[in-house]
């Protein structure tokens, strides 16, 4: 059993990658939506996208996940890991925050192609983050937390 003192820490990291990543990533998809269809082109083969789990499904892995026992010598193997992604995982989801404020207070026409490219990087450094954490995860839990596709 680990000790209570560290599970604020791996709850945070569960919350992460079920909660904040995905709502990034949504958030990055509709955009992506609607840059495709204002764009009508087609001749760009558009990047490879991250598929999560279904909303149901997702709530129950996070369930499984709190209720689950950690075998504590993989929890001490990687727990400094865990910390420093999720503090990663903090500062990159700030920084898309407040890149999301500047290109609403500029608006979609006038958004100087910086505060695009700031929060762009930022969701890409989510996106990567939270596979890192999920992949850790999935070591520390012995479960698959990969979504198909």
């Amino acid at each position: 059993m680990i000790d209570p003192t560290q599970l604020p820490i791996l709850l945070k990291a569960i919350d992460f990658v079920f909660d904040e990543g995905r709502k990034i990533l949504a958030e990055r998809r509709e955009r992506r939506k609607a840059e495709n269809k204002a764009e009508e082109t087609g001749a760009q083969k558009p990047e490879q996208e991250v598929i999560p789990l279904e909303p149901e499904k997702t709530v129950e892995v996070k369930q499984d996940l709190i209720s689950s026992k950690v075998d504590e010598l993989l929890w001490q193997s990687h727990e400094a890991e865990v910390e420093h992604l999720v503090r990663l995982l903090e500062t990159y989801s700030s920084n898309y925050r407040i890149a999301r404020e500047q290109y609403a207070k500029w608006g979609s026409a006038l958004v100087p192609p910086i505060v695009v490219n700031n929060m762009v990087e930022a969701e890409n450094a989510v996106i990567e983050t939270t596979q890192k954490l999920q992949n850790l995860l999935s070591k520390i839990y012995n479960k698959d937390l990969q979504s198909p596709g």
